[in-house]
């Protein structure tokens, strides 16, 4: 609001100055408005930046965690199961071997179950990754459009050459006008009645 008020202060002074005076001024502080707006927008795009690669560098410091965390669960899985069936083979026998067979296919089954799981959760992750990237650079272009849209003044018509010259033109013919006699008004009056 304060760039507001001050673009509007100054507009009140530059109404002393002459037309070209006041116009160069106006084009002045739109300048510096959008100076200033494009700085905003490029600290907010380099800070969403910021985020999105820290999200990213935490998304892979977790991606490595998972690798790691499947491959302790497939080798302690792996290595109870054979540690499991050199015990029994030993102490039980061939009779006990038939019973473990299955638990070590359930446990086989777990596993995959496990990696399929990770698996689909890995893929969802990267999908998320894109989900945000697209979420964060749509919704930075449509706050600086808002933006834009919200400050800067609707447009006016332009007025041609001749227009201008005819208002100028006018102008001067109403301050020569009040100085003219009824007399000289009436004829001037019927002059143009007539044409």
């Amino acid at each position: 609001m304060n760039k507001i008020e001050a673009i509007k202060k100054e507009l009140k002074q530059a109404k002393e100055l002459s037309q070209a005076d006041h116009l160069e001024a106006v084009l002045y502080e739109f300048v510096k408005l959008h100076e200033s707006m494009s700085n905003d927008a490029y600290k907010r795009d380099a800070e969403a930046g910021g985020r999105i690669k820290q999200f990213t560098l935490q998304l892979q410091d977790f991606e490595k965690l998972a690798e790691t965390v499947r491959n302790d669960i497939r080798t302690s899985v792996r290595q109870e199961a054979e540690n499991t069936a050199v015990y029994f083979s030993k102490t039980i026998g061939e009779a006990v071997h038939k019973e473990i067979e299955p638990t070590v296919r359930k446990l086989r089954d777990v596993v995959d179950e496990s990696e399929r799981a990770l698996s689909c959760y890995q893929t969802s992750i990267g999908f998320a990754n894109w989900y945000i990237l697209v979420l964060s650079i749509s919704s930075s272009i449509f706050v600086s459009l808002f933006i834009v849209w919200l400050l800067m003044p609707r447009p006016t018509l332009p007025l041609t050459d001749l227009q201008l010259k005819k208002y100028e033109l006018g102008e001067e013919f109403s301050e020569v006008w009040q100085t003219l006699p009824k007399a000289k008004k009436d004829w001037f009056l019927n002059k143009t009645k007539n044409k």
